[in-house]
């Protein structure tokens, strides 16, 4: 069952700290997007609940970043509020960690990079559209054939 982004940008942080190493606004963002997109493409069901759009640096979270601005570009220091948690046992902490471990090391510049690429979910969004919801299919259409190459 989907979350909210929050509870998915927790568990990054979780497994961060556990790592003694910290993520900023641009890297929870983009991560938890990664993660969405392989939970469509894998599970066949969103991660989150939350619309994604396409914003000038990639693809944002309109109501995790409201949580994430007071940080600026800084280093997130405390897990959201929200009700929703992610159980550690389950598919979707295992996705999430997943995404981690493929992903984790990039910086938010990077993360960005890999995310405005040509013909990814928010290229093709962001030229029809500029600041428009990033449309799911599109999304799991994009990471199933990543996944389909890997």
């Amino acid at each position: 069952m989907a979350v909210t982004s929050h509870a998915v940008a927790n568990e990054f942080i979780r497994i961060a700290q556990e790592q003694h190493k910290q993520l900023t606004n641009m890297q929870l963002q983009k991560l938890v997007f990664i993660a969405q997109g392989y939970s469509l493409a894998i599970r066949d069901a969103p991660l989150y609940v939350h619309n994604t759009h396409a914003w000038q640096w990639g693809p944002v979270i309109p109501k995790l970043y409201k949580s994430l601005q007071k940080y600026g570009s800084s280093f997130v220091t405390d897990p959201l509020e929200t009700s929703d948690t992610i159980d550690p046992t389950s598919d979707e902490a295992e996705l999430i960690k997943a995404v981690w471990d493929s992903y984790g090391h990039y910086t938010g510049g990077q993360l960005s990079a890999l995310t405005h690429r040509q013909n990814t979910p928010w290229s093709k969004t962001w030229e029809k559209e500029k600041f428009a919801v990033i449309d799911n299919d599109l999304i799991a259409d994009y990471y199933k054939k990543l996944v389909e190459t890997a």
